[in-house]
């Protein structure tokens, strides 16, 4: 279309040059300035074409950029945890706690845990939107004294006063789906809304044992150790909710929370709030971290603890752009 209207243009041209021609001829030589009269209306068909060519790049030129799929900018990331929390878990006597004496009341874990580990695992699934997994694991050792007879824990029998051993560890799985449902235009830098929808595992074991009662033998040839082991779990969806902002590509900040419960039976909740700060392809992570599970109390023994802490991680961004 462009050469045609090109060529359109150099016969008009041509031709007007022929016509003005062979009226020179029959008329009286006119003035330079009646020439340049007459000539002046050709160039503007030549250059008609050419002042329509930069449009396109003008239109290109004001488009829109378009923001990253993720919003901390990156890809599969991936990110150890250091967790500094201090877990004190809880056995309580539940609904249908029996025995031969008074029943199961409470046993305690005091003391402190070591610190927990953990790692998460991001993959973007476009539009913002990020699933997450994540594992944490936290171990402790205790010691408690017996305070009712007839206390049985996971089938073994203690007396009032028995000194105990325990040792335990909580371990916690998620998958959340980060969604991104809304965002507000703010300087300087938008603020965006996540709704998280997640499954979220917990699982508590525990061993224990009597140093100071003797062992005993039974008649049919059975030990009893003054030994005990078990174990809680819980495994609940959850829903939450999320608010990030990233300040000029360095920086970052978050807050979220979610949680799920039954009544009488089992919650898990947890809430976290960090600040982030780009390296390259690392970003360094610190902040608070809260989590909360119960197991159902609807047996003969429960569980209950709320873990909570300052964490940092160091989260690896997986083929992500240097910054």
């Amino acid at each position: 279309m462009f050469r045609d209207t090109v060529r359109l243009s150099s016969f008009i041209v041509c031709f007007a040059s022929f016509v003005l021609t062979a009226l020179a001829q029959q008329t009286p030589p006119q003035t330079p300035t009646d020439q340049q009269k007459t000539v002046q209306p050709a160039p503007p068909a030549q250059t008609a074409p050419s002042s329509a060519t930069p449009a396109p790049a003008a239109v290109q030129g004001t488009r829109p950029p378009e923001e990253p799929n993720v919003l901390e900018d990156g890809g599969f990331s991936i990110e150890p945890i250091y967790w500094m929390t201090k877990a004190q878990p809880g056995l309580k006597g539940g609904a249908s706690a029996a025995s031969a004496y008074s029943g199961f009341q409470n046993l305690d874990y005091p003391g402190k845990s070591d610190y927990g580990l953990g790692v998460e695992a991001a993959i973007p699934t476009g539009h913002s939107n990020t699933l997450r997994i994540s594992l944490f694991r936290v171990l402790g050792n205790a010691n408690s004294i017996v305070g009712t007879n007839g206390t049985i824990v996971y089938g073994e029998p203690y007396s009032a006063g028995d000194y105990l051993v325990q040792h335990y560890n909580v371990q916690m799985a998620k998958i959340s789906w980060d969604y991104l449902s809304y965002t507000w235009q703010r300087k300087p830098g938008n603020i965006h809304f996540k709704t998280l929808y997640e499954v979220q595992y917990v699982n508590f074991g525990t061993q224990l044992y009597a140093p100071f009662v003797p062992i005993t033998t039974d008649a049919s040839g059975n030990t009893d150790t003054n030994s005990s082991s078990g174990s809680q779990s819980v495994i609940l969806p959850t829903l939450g909710a999320e608010l990030e902002q990233s300040l000029g590509g360095k920086f970052r900040w978050e807050v979220k929370g979610s949680g799920f419960g039954i009544p009488h039976h089992s919650v898990i909740w947890d809430a976290q709030a960090d600040i982030a700060l780009r390296l390259n392809k690392f970003e360094l992570i610190a902040g608070e971290k809260a989590y909360h599970f119960k197991s159902s109390p609807q047996g003969d023994q429960y569980v209950s603890d709320t873990l909570q802490g300052l964490f940092v991680g160091l989260r690896y961004y997986v083929g992500a752009p240097h910054r």
